[in-house]
């Protein structure tokens, strides 16, 4: 479509009694409108192109959010239960539940890691949320080594 608005007549219309000077006047400008033309006139499918990357941010952005939303949730539920369990020395279950804790952290990196891909994020933020998770991770895995010590003796 863009090559046809760029096309030249190929045959132009007779000109002879006209004067030059207004001739070559609209000629000139409809060279200049014809160069503008493919910038200021957009198809379908390019307006779809340029707005994919746009929509994803956007998508990723929902997903991130969601996906937060639901990781905040669930280790609410479980520092609850992992609390009540080491209230109760029952030290198995609060393990059980520092690995679900474990887990949704990890959820949550890889969301982080989906948005900081999309550009929804900034990827220096996105290592921040990971880093954070690789310290959670490793707070939570050094209580789990902790409590297997007593036991294994």
């Amino acid at each position: 479509m863009t090559e046809r608005m760029l096309e030249q007549n190929p045959s132009p219309p007779a000109t002879d009694a006209l004067k030059p000077a207004i001739v070559q006047a609209v000629q000139l400008s409809n060279a200049e409108t014809a160069s503008y033309a493919p910038s200021q006139i957009a198809i379908g499918p390019d307006m779809m192109i340029s707005q994919a990357s746009g929509l994803v941010a956007q998508a990723a952005a929902n997903y991130f959010d969601g996906v937060s939303k639901l990781v905040l949730a669930s280790q609410s539920v479980l520092l609850k239960q992992m609390t009540q369990a080491l209230a109760e020395q029952n030290l198995k279950q609060a393990g059980e539940d520092a690995l679900g804790i474990v887990a949704t952290d990890l959820l949550m990196g890889a969301a982080a890691a989906v948005a900081a891909a999309a550009g929804a994020m900034e990827a220096e933020s996105a290592s921040f949320a990971i880093d954070r998770i690789d310290q959670s991770i490793a707070k939570y895995s050094s209580v789990l080594n902790a409590s297997k010590t007593p036991s294994g003796s």
